[in-house]
């Protein structure tokens, strides 16, 4: 019996030995593991780029089709339809029968009525049809509706004449250069024309100068955009 009772006590020490030896092996490798990781860090894993955006196929011509050179601040983004304008009528600016100038949303060319209209009438002078017909080959090559407008200075028509007021007589002058115009285009409908009479001057009546610059018949032509 005794024999037994020793027997079964050195078996627990054996035991509990091994369960020592056991968790004495499992610290070891902890501490082992442990300074490891402090002095041979892992490699740290390189981010994932992010997915390649798709563009819509309008977002790509989009981008496509921008300048490689931003355009400046305050530039006109208007080609040189002005100075090319000016370029083809030179000749009848030179001699003061037109001015051409920008107005607004417009180019205005303007006519002047003296040499251009019979004094006190409506009626064309013959010397005018060579520079009206140059005015309708630029007409021609501009896009848009075009409107003729007559003006007058601020004198009433003579007494007799065929024109009552100004409005009529201002009328009747832009009437007559739209249709010498229409003569040279190959859409006459684009032509439209009014009179305003003196109620747009563009310099001072009080004057002969700014009387005769008063009196005058504008093609606008709608400006590039």
């Amino acid at each position: 019996m005794s024999d037994t009772a020793e027997l079964s006590r050195k078996i627990v020490r054996i035991t509990g030995y091994g369960t020592a030896f056991v968790a004495g092996v499992l610290a070891v490798a902890a501490v082992t593991l442990w300074l490891l990781d402090l002095f041979f860090p892992a490699p740290l894993t390189a981010p994932k780029a992010p997915p390649a955006a798709v563009l819509h196929p309008a977002g790509e011509a989009a981008l496509s089709s921008q300048p490689s050179i931003a355009r400046a601040p305050g530039s006109d983004p208007r080609p040189d339809q002005l100075p090319r304008i000016r370029a083809e009528l030179a000749a009848e600016i030179a001699s003061g029968a037109v001015t051409v100038d920008p107005f607004g949303g417009y180019i205005a060319i303007r006519v002047a009525a003296s040499g251009s209209f019979e004094p006190g009438g409506a009626a064309l002078l013959p010397g005018f049809t060579a520079t009206g017909r140059r005015i309708a080959a630029v007409v021609e090559r501009q896009p848009g509706a075009v409107q003729v407008v007559g003006h007058t200075d601020d004198r009433a028509p003579p007494r007799g004449g065929r024109y009552k007021d100004n409005q009529t007589l201002s009328s009747a002058r832009a009437s007559a250069l739209a249709e010498l115009l229409r003569g040279g285009l190959s859409d006459g409908s684009r032509l439209s024309a009014e009179g305003r009479g003196s109620r747009e001057p563009i310099a001072a009546n009080a004057t002969s100068d700014g009387r005769s610059r008063n009196q005058r018949v504008e093609v606008l032509l709608v400006r590039a955009p």
